[in-house]
């Protein structure tokens, strides 16, 4: 081999797994968009980048799905917002096979804003598709259609979006203790309401 050669599968080499030394092998969880129809001719979209995802599968082969999203934001005197997000998964939709179609959805999602002066709980329907990885027992799950609508509030909520659509991709933990706990939080700070 030449010494040009061997310098560049060197470099090639370096260059594929230093990332992974620097980064400690982390992938970023995945993120959701939020669109607002609080005025419906002028929308509003938010994109929500989640900290934490999990889930267990039932023994009926319903998938319980959550995720975390925590920040401060710069403008907000009134501290950390919270965002949960809980997906159950009633039946799992074949690609290619099964359609995304505005009347078919195949999930429950209820989502909520929380601060420390109140909370905000929406519900509603979805279309989702889980897909299990190879390797480990990680899913992706891509939500292709949420609708979801003020189920609850609590105090002085964060400001209220009203109507709203989710779309979102992110990855989620085989993790049944993570996903129960973060259930139960919602289910407080929610007072129990489950669609």
């Amino acid at each position: 081999m030449t010494d040009r050669r061997q310098l560049r599968l060197s470099l090639l080499f370096v260059a594929t797994t230093l990332p992974m030394f620097v980064l400690g092998c982390t992938r970023p969880t995945g993120s959701l968009e939020l669109t607002s129809y609080k005025d419906p001719y002028f929308p509003e979209t938010y994109e929500v980048e989640l900290d934490e995802c999990a889930y267990y599968a039932g023994p009926g082969g319903d998938y319980h799905i959550v995720g975390r999203a925590t920040h401060i934001p710069e403008d907000n005197p009134g501290g950390e917002i919270t965002q949960l997000l809980h997906v159950h998964l009633f039946w799992q939709p074949r690609p290619g096979k099964t359609f995304d179609n505005p009347s078919s959805v195949d999930a429950t999602i209820r989502y909520a804003i929380l601060t420390e002066q109140g909370a905000a709980i929406y519900c509603g329907t979805a279309f989702v598709y889980p897909k299990k990885h190879r390797i480990g027992d990680d899913i992706t799950v891509k939500i292709e259609s949420a609708r979801l609508r003020l189920e609850s509030q609590d105090g002085e909520p964060p400001e209220l979006i009203g109507t709203a659509r989710l779309r979102g991709k992110f990855v989620a933990d085989n993790d049944p203790s993570l996903t129960v706990d973060l259930r139960r939080e919602l289910d407080l700070r929610a007072g129990s309401h489950e669609p």
